[in-house]
């Protein structure tokens, strides 16, 4: 069994669905994922209606991210900076405050190792979680939790 969340912010608070999917029927083809997504939006727009007491409508929800809810890892993507782009896969399912990543040197640094100069401390990026609506911190379409560069 997986688990589908989708999610949103209305007037600066978070809502959120958590919908369980047989992973069989998950893996069908892509007719079945868009199903289960469907039904994910629309258990979300059901409780935010529900607790804002406003009429949400289904345009409201339709174009919202859902993703498959991993209980023991998180995917993380680099937003801007020497890593803009990169994906990596962290083993916790809340992320972590800060990612320091290795920059690459390119074919300069290499060849100045070859050719036994010095070599100079490891470059590094550090990336910090990228706030979205709200304060919440930011999500990919897919789910991933967005990082900004920071230095």
């Amino acid at each position: 069994m997986l688990t589908l969340r989708c999610q949103t912010v209305i007037d600066g608070r978070l809502y959120w669905a958590l919908v369980p999917v047989d992973r069989m029927l998950w893996e069908a083809d892509e007719y079945a994922q868009e199903h289960a997504r469907r039904a994910a939006r629309k258990e979300l727009r059901y409780r935010a209606t529900k607790h804002t007491g406003r009429d949400l409508t289904d345009v409201d929800f339709d174009t919202l991210p859902v993703w498959v809810e991993h209980p023991n890892r998180c995917e993380i993507e680099c937003v801007g900076g020497p890593c803009d782009g990169q994906r990596m896969t962290w083993g916790s399912p809340e992320p972590p405050p800060s990612v320091d990543l290795p920059v690459d040197e390119g074919v300069a640094g290499l060849l100045a190792a070859a050719e036994g100069e010095p070599a100079s401390a490891l470059r590094k990026a550090t990336y910090v979680p990228l706030m979205g609506d709200g304060g919440f911190f930011s999500r990919a379409k897919d789910g991933a939790w967005r990082y900004a560069f920071s230095g």
